[in-house]
């Protein structure tokens, strides 16, 4: 991919954040309105959390974690544009993976002020797969970055990123939804739940580990300090996906914040001297 059909790419997405803010924002003010906004019912995921006092559950805090959300995608296209435009580095076109995981939020979202978790519908199904492809996707798209930066894989990012997109895809495809059990953040529940929390925690600790074996093998500080700074960018943004309290909404917001800072930082740092 070159330099020039990479930027193209992100200011497209760019754009389409900012599409996707108006209409979140659009949606929510018309379900205010119409008072179509339905709390979802008090399912904690891990239930435990419910005899905790201080992680007390909060619908405004799940409100609030979407504005996050919705507001930290443009920012962070921006910052590309802004910081990379003329780098050419693989680690950047798999992050943009990772904001389009975060905009499939966006589902989530619909699903709360529209009222669709209590329909039961296919459109409600296709909700939540749309949730259970980004979340497949976040944290494969660290993975990939770390596994295809060398500099004998960057000519086929494309085919890396296009592999990328279809796992999550064809994964999201064939777990079932259950639609039964909606949690306190308006998420529709996935068959073998266990299974696939523990799938999306082995990614988590892999893609820390590779950035941590690169950075050995390189003699690369800067990849020791990527390893660090991915784990804190994904723990964030797990918080941020899964908050329905304040506690989780204040860690998870400082989390993603610094970790993209920092995970940007590295690798602007990196290439610079490239």
């Amino acid at each position: 991919m070159t330099l020039k059909n990479r930027n193209s790419f992100i200011k497209v997405f760019l754009l389409s954040s900012l599409i996707l803010f108006l209409f979140m924002l659009a949606t929510l003010i018309y379900s205010i309105a119409t008072k179509n906004i339905l709390v979802p019912p008090a399912i904690r995921l891990p239930d435990f959390f419910d005899h905790i006092p201080f992680l007390r559950n909060s619908f405004l805090a799940v409100m609030l974690s979407f504005s996050i959300i919705f507001i930290y995608i443009p920012i962070s296209f921006f910052l590309l544009i802004k910081y990379f435009e003329n780098t050419q580095t693989s680690e950047i076109i798999f992050f943009t993976g990772f904001l389009i995981a975060c905009m499939a939020e966006s589902a989530r979202f619909l699903s709360i002020c529209l009222g669709l978790w209590q329909s039961f519908s296919d459109i409600l199904i296709f909700a939540g797969k749309v949730v259970l492809f980004g979340r497949t996707l976040a944290p494969l798209s660290f993975l990939c970055a770390a596994l295809f930066s060398e500099t004998s894989q960057r000519q086929d990012v494309e085919r890396n990123y296009i592999i990328m997109m279809t796992a999550s895809v064809v994964f999201a495809a064939i777990i079932p939804m259950n639609t039964a059990r909606i949690a306190s953040t308006g998420l529709v529940t996935e068959g073998f739940m266990v299974l696939i929390n523990i799938f999306r925690l082995l990614l988590f600790v892999t893609t820390t580990l590779s950035f941590l074996v690169l950075g050995i093998k390189k003699n690369s500080l800067e990849h020791k300090h990527l390893a660090s700074s991915s784990f804190l960018l994904i723990l964030g943004y797990s918080m941020i996906v899964s908050c329905d309290t304040f506690v989780f909404l204040i860690l998870g917001t400082a989390g993603l914040s610094f970790g993209t800072y920092r995970y940007l930082y590295f690798i602007h740092k990196m290439y610079m001297w490239s």
